[in-house]
C-alpha cells in the first residue's frame, strides 16, 4: 500500500516513496486448513473485506510402472478352468449316462458239488470240468478243468460253438502254475462273448479235450455238452414284464 502527497508548489507533483505497512499479523500456515489458535486476522474485523481462502491441497498421482510393476494384467482362461455351473447351457437338455449293462449265466449242467464226486469223475474219464463263472461286469467265462497227471507234456482243448455246432473251434487252456497236488493238475481257460444278445441270451455250448502221450481223453457232461446261456439282465428283466404283463 502506498500513499501519495501534492506539492504546495504550483505545477509540481511528488510522490512519498512507498512503505510497508505496520501489521499485527502473524504469518499463517499456508499448508493448514485454519489459522493457528488464538490468531485472529484484524483486518476482517476493520475493512469486513472476505476472508482469504483457503488452502489447495494438491494430490499427487504415481503410476504403477514408475515402482517398477506392470501397467496391464492379463489372465488368460482356459476351458478347463471353469466350473460346471460356468459352461452349462441351461437351454440344452440334460444328457444322462447310460449305465453299464449288467450280465449273468444260467446253465443246463452241474458241476461236482464235492471233492469225492470230482475224484469219481476223475477216475471214470481222466478230467472234469470243476468250475465255471462269469466274471463281474464283463461278458468273459473263466472255466477251471482238472486232469489227472498222466505225464510232463500234456494239452487240454476247449471245443466251443455258438451255433449248435453248424461251426466250432478250439480254445488251448493254460495251466495254472503251482495247482499239481501230486496226482492232478489243473488248467483255465477264458472266453469273451460279444454282444448283441439274443433275446433269449447267447448259447455257448462246449466240451473238454485232454491230450497226452498216453492218449486223448474227451468230457462232454455224459453226452449232452455243457450247455450254458449268457444273458444280458436288462433284457431279461423286460421279457420278464412282457410275459406278466
Amino acid at each position: 500500500v502506498t500513499s501519495s502527497r501534492v506539492s504546495s508548489q504550483p505545477g509540481a507533483l511528488w510522490f512519498c516513496p512507498p512503505f510497508p505497512m505496520q501489521t499485527d499479523r502473524q504469518p499463517t500456515d499456508r499448508g493448514s486448513l485454519s489459522p493457528p489458535k488464538g490468531v485472529t486476522d484484524e483486518s476482517d474485523d476493520s475493512d469486513g473485506s472476505e476472508p482469504e481462502p483457503l488452502a489447495v491441497i494438491r494430490r499427487k498421482v504415481s503410476f504403477a510402472d514408475a515402482f517398477g510393476l506392470d501397467l496391464v494384467y492379463v489372465k488368460e482362461f482356459d476351458s478347463t478352468d471353469l466350473t460346471g455351473a460356468e459352461v452349462a447351457d441351461p437351454s440344452e437338455p440334460e444328457v444322462k449316462v447310460k449305465e453299464p449293462d449288467e450280465y449273468f449265466l444260467s446253465s443246463l449242467f452241474t458241476v461236482p458239488s464235492s471233492p469225492e464226486e470230482l475224484k469219481q469223475r476223475l477216475q471214470n474219464q481222466k478230467l472234469e470240468l470243476e468250475s465255471i463263472e462269469l466274471l463281474p461286469g464283463t461278458t468273459v467265462l473263466r472255466g477251471i478243468v482238472r486232469v489227472v497227471n498222466l505225464c510232463y507234456n500234456k494239452s487240454l482243448y476247449i471245443r466251443i460253438t455258438l451255433d449248435s455246432w453248424k461251426t466250432n473251434f478250439d480254445l488251448l487252456a493254460e495251466y495254472i502254475p503251482g495247482s499239481s497236488d501230486g496226482t492232478t493238475d489243473r488248467f483255465a481257460f477264458r472266453l469273451t462273448l460279444v454282444p448283441p444278445f439274443e433275446m433269449e441270451g447267447t448259447r455257448v455250448e462246449f466240451c473238454l479235450r485232454y491230450e497226452t502221450s498216453v492218449g486223448t481223453f474227451w468230457a462232454n457232461n455224459s453226452d449232452m455238452n455243457y450247455v450254458l446261456f449268457c444273458h444280458n439282465k436288462g433284457v431279461r428283466d423286460l421279457i420278464a414284464c412282457l410275459h406278466f404283463s
